[in-house]
């Protein structure tokens, strides 16, 4: 039978870059983006699911919401929409999926995370403490869904040349990026896509709760 992934955030650049990988590995993909359901809606992620006729055996989830502004001006409401986008909606989302797991005694869920996931970058706040929250949810969960045989894991890509990086970061901040990579170069999506398809594959039997970074040896 072939096996079904759900990417969500499956229309950003790294998303995508997982998206074609996974299909070329021989998966089905549903690759879903804001246009196709809000992360912050449980009624939508419910309609979703309820409209699907098999379950997922892959969930990545490589959607993200990142604005940068200094606590100062942040709004309480700015906040709260990072964590729902960024943590709660793949929570709800993998809550969806565990059915399908624990009938099948398999699966994987891989979530992008970022280097701040466990580092801190000033105007990042709701990002940084989203993506620090969600590599706490991974190994979390990796404990608790081990017995249905299901591998967690995050992937944290370093500096990487997508449309967010070259909207939230000016010419000079990007070059010392670039100064500080040993590899002396942004990743490409397709960096982070090799990585993502070896922990989504039945090759990975083994390694779980584990953030993997990706980030040319920054």
């Amino acid at each position: 039978m072939i096996k079904r992934a759900l990417v969500l955030g499956g229309k950003g650049d790294i998303g995508s870059a997982i998206s074609l990988q996974l299909e070329l590995d021989g998966f089905q993909v549903v690759a879903v983006g804001r246009e196709d359901f809000d992360l912050t809606s449980t009624d939508q992620i419910a309609t979703f699911f309820a409209a699907q006729s098999h379950g997922f055996d892959v969930l990545v989830h490589s959607g993200g919401l990142n604005t940068p502004k200094t606590f100062e001006n942040l709004s309480d409401s700015e906040i709260r929409q990072a964590m729902e986008v960024n943590l709660f909606g793949f929570l709800q989302v993998a809550r969806h999926c565990l059915p399908h797991w624990q009938q099948c005694q398999q699966g994987k869920i891989l979530v992008i995370s970022s280097l701040y996931g466990f580092l801190g970058r000033r105007g990042r706040l709701p990002y940084v403490m989203s993506k620090h929250s969600l590599n706490g949810a991974v190994k979390t969960l990796a404990i608790e869904l081990a017995e249905y045989g299901v591998l967690v894991n995050a992937l944290s890509p370093g500096y990487v040349g997508t449309k967010m990086t070259y909207t939230n970061n000016d010419e000079k901040t990007i070059a010392r990026f670039v100064s500080a990579i040993p590899l002396r170069r942004l990743g490409t999506p397709q960096d982070i896509a090799e990585v993502a398809s070896f922990l989504c594959s039945p090759r990975n039997r083994y390694l779980t709760g584990q953030d993997i970074v990706v980030d040319g040896g920054f």
